[in-house]
């Protein structure tokens, strides 16, 4: 019971630092903290932080696909194996201390739980629509706060954040713009032809046509004028046992037979390509 109140505690503190920027889903007005764990708005809507140090600031729950058995996957594949360290040495560069960062799409929280060890002085936000995902995120990493909360309506005041991480996770950009800072930075990483190419060979939707990631950028440079693409290629050496946290964690898992997925597992290849671009925007 103490490790859970420390938990909530740490995230009380973490909420001192924001400084009523936080918005009420409801009627978007500010959401005032009274002390006692509690959020509270002028129209008297409430909310409560777990013992866990997570918020749920969402409309109504959502059902999703990601589910528990996905983000301990997840988990695995990025704190235990760090199939993307080189990602997060890039993404550093673009950090600093003290800043307030949204992980737009955090699932379970182990990507911005990376940037934390990095930044021990960062105010860590993570937000996910999955109840699942914010759950998990909250009995695995101390000192972040965890929102249950909605792209389309992020509980945030306008100009509140400093940083937005979106890593392999959908945006929406008009929110994103709202509630960066004027010198704020948008952080998206999304997939090149060739990302985990070797699991793609054992889905069922495998075509001869050649994915491309033209239309995300496209549409993220009508969105921002000041644009900086980085690419991101290499191969991870995989055991077995990251072979099969990789199927279970990647919605291309969804799409693969169960005989497909216990030869990918077993007899597939013994490296994994990650093709990535990282678009950097700046307000």
């Amino acid at each position: 019971m103490g490790e859970l109140k420390s938990k909530r505690d740490a995230a009380a503190a973490l909420i001192g630092q924001l400084d009523k920027q936080l918005r009420c889903p409801f009627c978007q007005q500010v959401l005032e903290w009274d002390q006692s764990y509690r959020f509270t708005c002028v129209e008297n809507h409430s909310f409560d932080l777990s013992k866990q140090g997570s918020l749920f600031l969402v409309k109504q729950a959502a059902n999703s696909q990601y589910d528990e058995p996905l983000f301990q996957a997840r988990h695995r594949i990025i704190q235990q194996f760090q199939l993307y360290a080189p990602i997060y040495e890039i993404i550093s560069l673009e950090l600093r201390d003290k800043d307030v960062i949204l992980d737009a799409g955090t699932g379970e929280g182990s990507h911005l739980n990376e940037f934390k060890k990095r930044f021990p002085e960062i105010v860590p936000i993570g937000l996910d629509l999955s109840k699942d995902g914010i759950n998990q995120a909250g009995k695995l990493y101390r000192d972040s706060l965890w929102i249950v909360g909605d792209l389309a309506n992020l509980p945030f005041q306008n100009e509140s954040v400093d940083v937005i991480l979106n890593i392999l996770s959908p945006s929406n950009y008009a929110e994103f713009k709202r509630v960066l800072k004027q010198d704020g930075k948008l952080i998206k990483v999304i997939p090149r032809a060739n990302y985990l190419q070797e699991l793609r060979k054992y889905t069922s939707e495998t075509t001869n046509e050649t994915y491309s990631n033209h239309q995300t950028v496209a549409l993220f440079n009508q969105h921002f004028s000041e644009v900086q693409v980085k690419t991101i290629q290499y191969k991870k050496e995989l055991t077995q046992a990251e072979r099969q946290a990789i199927i279970n964690m990647s919605p291309l898992g969804w799409s693969v037979s169960a005989e497909a997925r216990q030869m990918y597992i077993e007899e597939g290849q013994s490296t994994i390509t990650i093709d990535l671009d990282l678009l950097i925007a700046k307000m």
